[in-house]
């Protein structure tokens, strides 16, 4: 490979520059980083950019040099030997810096000229400058558990205790078409306030520079020092909230596990009368299933039973349950615990690729095997293609029990879909904005947490509103991909300052639910009217992403594809989350919902006929997973305006049907083997815990990222494990969420509003 060739092969270090711009300071929300699109230029010399970095690499590499550090205090050893109040060795008398401060700046350099062990670690763990900087390393963060473990001597101190707090330098680097800010990880002194470390390294830089000039100047912009942070008025009510349920908790499983689950296990029956009750399973996001099953049981008191749904051991045994009753669609559990895990394998990618310290997110541009990640957000409409279709069928089924006029109380309708969602999303959200910031630590740990948009707008996430507005809470920044060839592959817009960014998928569903009654009404009195309804909102939910799509210049894709630099920028916010560009997947669900409930799930399907249905949905489905690798990793052949609208406006609608015939062919006794994997036992109990995984997920993953001490040097081995860790994290925080929050709520519904369960 010539020179050239290798000097264009770092185009890949824009992606880490311009990510890091925040990346290391402030996490935006999860589902935020996950908005991508790609333009090209023409090729452009990058002699320039290579000559800045390196400049920058031989300067902070210089600055943080022992020897160096040494030799410029050898150079002022008399302002050494001196008191403090005579100036710092390295700080001009213009600069007005703390006493403190300088006087343990000073005695740092002191102590390096003896040698002392506690200042080579101080200056070792400040951020040096490694190998593969035209690969993508761009990211140094230094040492920083070794910053917090000097052991300085009492007696190197004399006027106040010396202490160190982590710092990050930005420091502006100005390339041929960005402005970019590099973060440097430093140990100072506590003592030293930001304003004085920024004095300081730019007294340094400036001493480098003058023994070996630069090119361009490299100066210190700014200074990020971490804080600790005291538990406030919201972490101790967030903490009071916590213990009161654990309290609550503790008492109902012990009372439980004395008063009930020992007489049962020792035969000794409970006095009393008996009746017999239903144990409904509440099964995961985004419609229940319920499974009944009739056990006799002593007759409680309204108190016992109140008590009892707080047990963890009763609602463990209840959610680990792996029986089903007769016409339970049990090949949903498989998909619904499949398309959770594609969620966060998806989420997994995105939340690494500001993180990365290699060019590895260029390769997988080129996969078609990782179009399946590069299309995860469709997992999500898999949800709303199932949530409709059982929303869809259960009601229906409910209506034919019902009496009266409109058949089913539609205020209890829409109740229990709030108070089903609602207690443990709010608990969850509770937890992220008081607790968040006290989860962890690490270089690029958010000092404010990583959900602090939620103050002023946590009451539109309660009312499942806040993915209609746009305002502070909203904003973006760039990340560049430049392949080998000096292209520019792909600039991704990070959308960020949403509270809770996982939530607009709620909010949809939510807003979905409410107006479901205007097809579902017309489907149960009238069917073929109804279905006409249906096809009519069907038809609205196409062209309405369609318009919005030739509109605004969308590309086809969050990663790209086509479509303007400012479609582009709006993708997320205008097209990706909005109601009335998702809907359609739902209304598919509610259709075939109703065919399941017409046909009482007992359609006979030609077998050739089957295989051909069969053929038809896998083609569609690989078509929308795969249809995009050209555009997407080859710029030059972007999709026009025209074809990115059609695509914006039915792929999520062909991937709902294709979800959709998989649950119709397998309830009807079509599905074949399809159907056994995914009626799997075991799925039923990780299905039902599917809406608490995709509440917890974010949280577990921002911990992990967070608390990492440095960036990643990515591989697919290691991908496959941080998705595997994220998950069955995940699951087992899902689990304990569920058992303590989730199922309690369900239980204090049906006793204190003694619902009708549905069968």
């Amino acid at each position: 490979m010539n020179l050239n060739m290798k000097v264009f092969s770092f185009g890949a270090v824009f992606v880490f520059f311009c990510a890091i711009c925040h990346a290391d300071v402030d996490f935006p929300s999860y589902e935020d980083l996950t908005s991508f699109d790609v333009r090209l230029l023409s090729p452009k010399p990058l002699s320039n950019a290579t000559n800045r970095l390196i400049e920058l690499k031989s300067v902070v590499n210089r600055v943080h040099d022992v020897n160096f550090l040494k030799s410029l205090a050898d150079s002022n050893g008399e302002t050494l030997k001196s008191s403090a109040e005579d100036g710092s060795v390295l700080f001009s008398d213009k600069y007005n810096v703390s006493e403190t401060c300088r006087d343990h700046w000073n005695r740092t350099f002191t102590a390096l000229r003896a040698n002392e062990y506690w200042a080579l670690k101080l200056i070792d763990s400040s951020a040096k400058l490694e190998s593969g900087i035209l690969e993508g390393n761009t990211k140094w963060l230094g040492s920083y558990d070794e910053c917090f473990n000097l052991e300085v001597p009492v007696k190197a101190v004399s006027l106040s205790a010396f202490e160190t707090h982590f710092c990050f330098a930005h420091v502006p680097i100005n390339l041929t078409d960005f402005h970019l800010k590099i973060d440097i990880g430093l140990c100072v002194p506590k003592a030293c306030s930001s304003s004085d470390v920024t004095k300081l390294y730019n007294d340094l830089f400036a001493a480098v520079q003058r023994l070996r000039p630069t090119i361009n100047p490299i100066r210190v912009s700014s200074v990020d020092c971490q804080e600790h942070s005291e538990i406030d008025t919201r972490a101790i009510a967030a903490i009071i909230i916590l213990g009161v349920f654990a309290v609550i908790i503790l008492i109902s499983s012990t009372f439980d596990l004395i008063s009930h689950q020992w007489s049962y296990c020792t035969g000794i029956p409970k006095t009393g009368p008996t009746q017999s009750i239903e144990i409904a399973h509440f099964e995961g996001d985004p419609q229940l299933v319920n499974e009944m099953t009739n056990v006799s049981k002593r007759k409680k008191s309204t108190l016992e039973k109140l008590l009892l749904s707080f047990s963890a051991y009763t609602n463990g045994k209840k959610l680990l349950a792996v029986n089903h009753s007769p016409g339970t669609l049990t090949a949903l559990n498989g998909i619904r615990f499949l398309s959770i895990s594609w969620v966060v394998l998806g989420h997994t990618y995105s939340s690494v690729f500001n993180k990365m310290n290699n060019s590895y997110a260029i390769s997988l541009s080129k996969r078609w095997t990782f179009q399946t990640v590069l299309n995860a957000q469709v997992s999500v409409d898999s949800f709303f293609a199932l949530s409709g279709l059982l929303l869809s069928y259960l009601t229906l089924k409910e209506m034919k029990r019902g009496k009266g006029k409109f058949r089913i109380n539609w205020l209890m309708f829409y109740f229990h879909r709030f108070w089903r969602l609602t207690p443990v999303y709010m608990i969850v959200l509770m937890v992220t904005v008081c607790l968040g910031r006290y989860l962890g630590d690490g270089p690029v740990w958010p000092k404010d947490g990583f959900e602090k948009n939620c103050k002023d707008t946590w009451w539109r996430n309660l009312l499942y509103i806040n993915n209609l507005f746009e305002g502070d809470e909203f904003g973006t920044f760039w990340t560049t991909l430049i392949d080998s060839k000096n292209r520019r592959i792909c600039d991704c817009v990070l959308s960020r300052f949403r509270c809770f960014g996982v939530a607009w998928y709620l909010a949809n569903d939510m807003q979905f639910f409410i107006l479901s009654p205007l097809m579902l009404l017309p489907l149960y009195f009238h069917y073929s009217i109804g279905i006409g309804v249906c096809f009519m909102w069907l038809l609205g939910s196409a062209i309405t992403p369609g318009v919005v799509s030739n509109v605004l210049d969308l590309p086809p894709s969050s990663f790209g594809g086509g479509g303007s630099q400012q479609g582009r920028a709006d993708y997320f916010n205008n097209y990706y989350i909005r109601p009335y560009c998702r809907i359609g997947p739902y209304i598919v669900g509610i259709i075939v919902g109703s065919f399941l409930y017409r046909t009482d799930c007992k359609a006979k399907i030609n077998k050739l006929l089957n295989v051909l249905l069969w053929l038809m949905f896998v083609v569609l489905a690989i078509v929308v997973l795969y249809g995009l690798r050209t555009p997407i990793a080859y710029p030059e052949e972007a999709l026009n305006r025209g074809v990115s609208a059609f695509y914006n406006a039915t792929h999520k609608i062909v991937w709902g049907a294709c979800i959709c015939w998989v649950i119709f062919a397998c309830a009807t006794g079509n599905g074949g083997f399809i159907n056994t994997l995914l009626s799997w036992s075991p799925f039923v109990p990780l299905a039902r815990l599917s809406y608490c995984i995709y509440l917890i997920h974010p949280i577990v993953m921002f911990v992990y990222i967070g608390s990492q001490r440095s960036h990643y040097n990515m591989d697919d081995i290691h991908t496959i494990y941080l998705f595997l860790g994220h998950l069955v994290m995940s699951t087992a925080m899902a689990f304990v969420v569920s058992v303590a929050f989730e199922a309690p709520m369900m239980g204090l519904e049906k006793i204190l509003l003694r619902r009708q369960q549905r069968r």
